[in-house]
């Protein structure tokens, strides 16, 4: 579904960044970084993943960019979380390109990230999960930013 959207933008900048190089405007274009639930469900984790309406990026996008990407995803039945950029995620996070236009690059936050962040800012909002997740063999990764991050992961098998 993001990556749709985001094709879908690209599409339309594409035409909108020809009539402004007719009027001498300087062209849009836009990096799309996708965190929290949705960037667990466009990663295809076999998880139980509770659908959302909001989607969370990394960045505060502007303007018209924002209104029409706001546009594409209501046709999916989402919207822009106003407040998900303030979101904490690792500093380090790393991010997996799932498109890359002509003036649109897309990418989600690689699941790990998203998964710590979960743990530790809302555990217990996130506990089964995190169980869930705990049970699916996680990666070193994971096991690295829960030590460097301070997540205690015995907590959620209590």
């Amino acid at each position: 579904m993001i990556k749709e959207c985001a094709k879908k933008l690209d599409k339309w900048l594409v035409d909108e960044n020809k009539k402004r190089a007719e009027t001498g405007t300087l062209p849009l274009k836009c990096t799309i970084k996708v965190i929290g639930q949705t960037a667990l469900i466009e990663a295809g984790l076999k998880m139980q993943l509770a659908a959302t309406m909001d989607v969370d990026f990394r960045e505060q996008l502007h303007g018209i960019v924002r209104e029409k990407l706001a546009q594409f995803l209501s046709e999916y039945g989402k919207q822009i979380d106003p407040v998900g950029h303030e979101a904490w995620m690792p500093e380090e996070t790393e991010y997996h390109e799932i498109f890359s236009g002509k003036f649109v690059e897309c990418f989600i936050a690689i699941p790990e990230y998203v998964l710590i962040s979960k743990a530790k800012m809302a555990p217990s909002k996130n506990k089964n999960l995190i169980i869930e997740y705990l049970g699916t063999s996680p990666t070193p990764l994971f096991f690295e930013l829960a030590t460097k991050y301070g997540v205690n992961l015995e907590d959620f098998l209590k």
